[in-house]
């Protein structure tokens, strides 16, 4: 891989999130701030290549956590999230286009005090300078 497109798929990412949520999002959870909020988490890339194009698999985590102690506040910010991804194609900057997105995982963990949900989407992303 001789770029990454990471950085603008995060940025993607937080800037559909945010638009579109009704709960606060961060990149860094600031000390003190109390659920419901979703964080973006963990970012992981694998390039590929053809003989007429390439780019990388990018797996993207964001965690929803709700200090709710049923089920319901949860699942429907997982939804929320969920849709605002993969309803439109997110637009990359510097030459990067999404050519594929789904959920490859959700769950949720039922703690004592809060829940906790993880959703990885799984981005096949087309570098457009190549």
């Amino acid at each position: 891989m001789k770029r990454s497109p990471v950085s603008p798929l995060n940025k993607a990412l937080y800037e559909r999130l945010q638009s579109q949520m009704n709960v606060a999002v961060y990149d860094y959870v600031p000390a003190g701030k109390k659920a419901p909020y979703v964080v973006m988490t963990d970012s992981t890339a694998q390039s590929w290549g053809t003989k007429t194009v390439c780019g990388a698999e990018v797996m993207a985590t964001i965690k929803v956590l709700s200090e709710y102690q049923g089920d319901k506040e949860v699942a429907e910010l997982c939804d929320a999230a969920i849709s605002a991804i993969q309803t439109q194609p997110l637009a990359l900057t510097d030459a990067w286009q999404v050519g594929l997105s789904s959920v490859d995982s959700h769950s949720v963990e039922r703690l004592e005090t809060h829940r906790e949900a993880t959703v990885t989407f799984k981005f096949t992303i087309i570098d457009t300078k190549e």
